[in-house]
Formats: structure tokens, sequence, C-alpha cells
């Protein structure tokens, strides 16, 4: 645990000063985020650790969304503050804590150096970056209000990432329950069932088929444990590399998307993000798209599954006054509480569900333990 020094706005506008004792800063920015304060700066106190700083091997570095919010919103105050572009990132280097990222600011001021613009020395780390942090970038330099656009940009994310800690959060419990109560049927195959199997085997009692299954589970789990560990390994790496990739994320978007606990969650956080991204995009100074001569609410309008009535509406309303990106705004913030509510009921789904089922596979293995004990005592009385 580290002791670490924040600086963040309070709802009103207000600054706040405080300190905070967590292991990373990625904990302390969520601890903030759930006070309704948005971080300025969060930084450990000399000394200190800070939360893993030990480890700076590049290999093992990224850049996270707390990197990127940060980024953002130093960048814009040191903007509006009235410091060249060069200048404000010569006080990002400086304050880089990982490797990657002042990597990363020294080729956008060298870029900057050399006549380009801020987004195109981003832009060639893309792969680091949201598409929207770009996108902003670009919409503020063209439209000549960059200290504004950083500023709102910030904002974005702060909102953007507290709705991701919600949806964390929200599973959090039921994936620590569905792990813990695999982890009782692993063991229950692994250590209870081959010792009963020699006496099962002896006994020349006909076993039911479900004992039979189990056995055989098991077998094969104590065939080999270093087989076991590398097929795990395996599958954990197959996992985690297969959901980065453009397949692996419409893969799981499909299975998410269609499971009926899950799929009205997934459509409403996928709103959210949509009306806020947008928002900010056209309050950033990009254009929205019309083809055909056709209005974007009648574009929509087209897509019922996808958009409500109730965003067709308000784009009708927008329209027709000008604030496009004012009323996409007060969308999101609307449905992000239907987001809650939502989270709130899947929680309540998924706890007994899963305990019905883990309870139902536990009593499985038992039943088949109990079933052949009671044959064999019957076939020598």
């Amino acid at each position: 645990m580290a002791t670490f020094i924040y600086e963040a706005y309070t709802r009103e506008g207000a600054i706040t000063h405080g300190e905070y004792e967590g292991a990373t800063r990625d904990e302390v920015v969520a601890y903030l985020i759930k006070r309704d304060l948005t971080p300025i700066s969060v930084d450990a106190l000399k000394g200190q650790g800070g939360g893993g700083k030990g480890l700076s091997l590049t290999l093992f570095e990224r850049v996270g969304p707390v990197d990127v919010m940060f980024l953002v919103r130093n960048l814009a105050t040191m903007v509006k503050a009235g410091l060249s572009i060069v200048e404000a990132l010569d006080i990002l280097i400086a304050d880089a804590e990982k490797n990657i990222m002042k990597r990363v600011l020294q080729g956008a001021q060298a870029m900057i150096k050399n006549g380009q613009s801020l987004s195109k020395g981003f832009e060639a780390h893309a792969n680091l970056f949201p598409s929207i942090f770009l996108g902003m970038l670009r919409a503020g330099e063209a439209s000549g209000q960059l200290g504004k656009t950083l500023t709102e940009l910030a904002k974005y994310l702060s909102k953007d990432y507290a709705l991701r800690s919600k949806v964390k959060s929200a599973l959090m419990y039921p994936v620590i329950l569905l792990v813990a109560s695999s982890g009782v049927v692993v063991l229950l195959l692994i250590f209870v069932l081959p010792r009963l199997t020699k006496a099962f085997a002896s006994s020349g009692v006909e076993l039911p088929w479900i004992t039979k299954f189990f056995l055989g589970l098991s077998s094969a789990l104590t065939w080999s444990f270093l087989l076991d560990a590398v097929i795990v390994i395996v599958l954990v790496w197959f996992f985690l590399y297969f959901r980065t990739t453009r397949t692996g994320k419409k893969f799981f978007f499909l299975i998410i998307s269609h499971t009926p606990v899950a799929h009205d969650l997934v459509k409403k956080v996928a709103l959210v993000r949509f009306g806020r991204t947008t928002g900010n995009l056209v309050a950033s100074g990009l254009s929205a798209v019309e083809s055909g001569g056709m209005s974007i609410s009648d574009a929509f309008a087209k897509y019922p599954d996808l958009f409500p009535r109730l965003l067709i509406s308000l784009l009708v309303v927008a329209e027709r006054t000008g604030t496009l990106s004012e009323i996409l705004i007060t969308f999101a913030d609307f449905y992000e509480e239907e987001v809650d509510n939502k989270l709130k009921d899947l929680t309540a789904t998924l706890e007994p569900a899963l305990l019905l089922i883990m309870g139902l596979l536990v009593g499985s293995i038992a039943f088949s333990i109990i079933l052949p004990i009671y044959q064999l005592v019957g076939h020598f009385t």
C-alpha cells in the first residue's frame, strides 16, 4: 500500500485536495469517481512505490485509460494556461512515470517541432489511444479551440471510465462466486473421487452411469497434472489473445448480446457510449454527416432494434433547435441511470442462478458418490 496525494474537481467545479492509501493509482481514481470527484492529478508520496512502479520494464507496460485521462486533463490545463504545446509536452515528459508514455510524448514533441500537428504526433501510436482521443484532437486543432476540446475530452474519458468501473464492480461478485464454486468442483474431482475409485472397482457392483461419468472425468484430470497445467495456460492465453482480435470481439459480443440476462444491459451501455461519444465529437467541431438528404433522426429510425424511440424523438428536437451535441450528451446521462438499474437487476439474477447451477453440479457429484455406496451396502446385507 502507498499513500497518494490527489487533486480533483467537485461537482460544483471547486478544486479539492486530499490523501488516500491504495495499492495503485487506478484504485485511487476509482475511489474519487465513486465520490463524484473528477481527478486532476494523483501522485504517490516520495519514497513510496506508488503501486507497482518497481516493474519498469517497458515490455510489461501499457497505456491504460487512467494514463490517457491524466494526459488529457494535464494537457488541457496547460494549454488553457497559455503554454505552447511543446512546453506542455516538456512538462509531461518530465513527469511521465511510464517509459512507454515518455517515449510516446517525446515522439509527438519531435513531430510537432518538425511542423506536424499534435494529432499527427499521437496518430503514430494510434493503437495505444482510443479513437475518440485522436478524433477530438483533430477537431480541436481544426476549430482553433484545442484547450476547450481537451477539457471536454477529459470529462468524457472520466465518465467513460466511471461507467466501465461500474460494470466491472457489478460483475465482480458473480465472477468470484463462479471461480470459487468451480474450484470446489475441481477439488472434489481431483482429491475425493480418485480415493473411491479403487473401492468401487473391487466391490464388483455395477456402477450407475452418473458415477461412471464423474469417475471418467476425474481420471482424465488426474492422469497428468503437468498436462492439465499446460492445457489451462494455453486456454487462458488463447482466450486473452482471441478477445483482442476483431473476430474475437465480434464472437464475444455476439454471445453476450444474445444472452437473455445481459442483452438489455449491453444495449444500454452501447447507447450511453454512443450518445456521449457522438455528442462530444459534434461539440468539438466535427459535422454530423447526412446522406441522400435524409436527416439523422430518419436514418436512425430505420433501426428500431438498436435505437429507442426516445432517442429518435430527441434527435428530431435537436435537428430543429441545432442542439445535437447537448441532446446526445443529455441522453447519455439519462441512460447511464438506466445502466445502473440494469446492473442491479443483472447481479440480482446472476447470483441465485449461479448458486443454483453450482449447487446442482456439486449435488450431482455427491449423488454419484452416495448412490454406489448404498448399492454396495445392500450387496453385502
